[in-house]
């Protein structure tokens, strides 16, 4: 597994437009703060799709990207109906000038796997698979099942957001960690929600390698700012419990 924590900056119209017209705004900041970014291709018209990465490139050039079309029901806004229509611009993401190092797809949608991940091997660009849950936190038998999915499929990325009901739902996501982020290249899995708020950052000191944050509004149950996280995570080392994380967080 990749030994590098990622702190994974999400991208939309709001961020990218005020970071290119003014190189002092604060959102530069932010961009900085990340170590990737996660280029929200849903927020964006599909006219504008195959130039973002070189744009994001532009501003970030140091940060990592992955791309991602979240559907409404995952959370993101590319109409559910509308799912077909991917396999083509993703090709059209594919084939452009600049290409994120990792694409995002959804764990209901691993039909398109396949043809996805040959033109993306063509690019050298990774495949995360993702799944979000935004009832609970599944249990351990799911998760594995879901950890055997992505396997099957040969794909480096795994990713789980699950919304969090108690003060111990994370813990199955911690003891997932320990059991499967060895196997693959980019690993996260975390909890929304406020009780899932902390395992944003203490899922790295788990194991994890990929955590999300927010730019500007927060777009996801419990997630916190970028700003926020990187103070965090570069205290993480000397921090031993979720109870201290959670204290140090409040003084924000």
């Amino acid at each position: 597994m990749n030994e590098t924590k990622y702190l994974v900056g999400l991208v939309g119209p709001e961020a990218l437009e005020a970071a290119e017209k003014d190189p002092f705004h604060p959102v530069r900041l932010d961009l900085e703060s990340c170590g990737a970014l996660e280029i929200r291709y849903d927020f964006f018209d599909t006219a504008l799709w195959p130039k973002l990465s070189e744009r994001v490139r532009k501003i970030a050039p140091r940060q990592l990207q992955i791309g991602t079309i979240r559907l409404k029901h995952d959370g993101g806004t590319f109409d559910d109906a509308r799912a077909v229509e991917r396999p083509e611009l993703w090709k059209d993401i594919l084939n452009a000038a600049e290409v994120p190092e990792w694409l995002d797809l959804e764990r209901d949608y691993l039909r398109d796997y396949e043809q996805l991940n040959d033109k993306a091997l063509r690019r050298k660009v990774g495949i995360i698979i993702s799944e979000h849950n935004f009832t609970r936190v599944p249990n351990e038998q799911e998760l594995e099942a879901f950890a055997k999915d992505v396997q099957r499929f040969k794909a480096g990325g795994l990713k789980i957001a699950a919304m969090s009901n108690s003060e111990s739902d994370c813990d199955r996501l911690y003891k997932f960690i320990k059991k499967q982020a060895k196997n693959f290249k980019m690993f996260a899995a975390f909890g929304m929600g406020e009780t899932g708020k902390v395992s944003r950052i203490w899922s790295l000191k788990e194991g994890a390698n990929l955590t999300y944050g927010a730019i500007g509004r927060a777009e996801a149950p419990g997630q916190i700012d970028v700003s926020t996280m990187k103070k965090a995570l570069d205290q993480l080392d000397s921090i031993n419990s979720e109870f201290e994380l959670l204290a140090f967080l409040s003084r924000f």
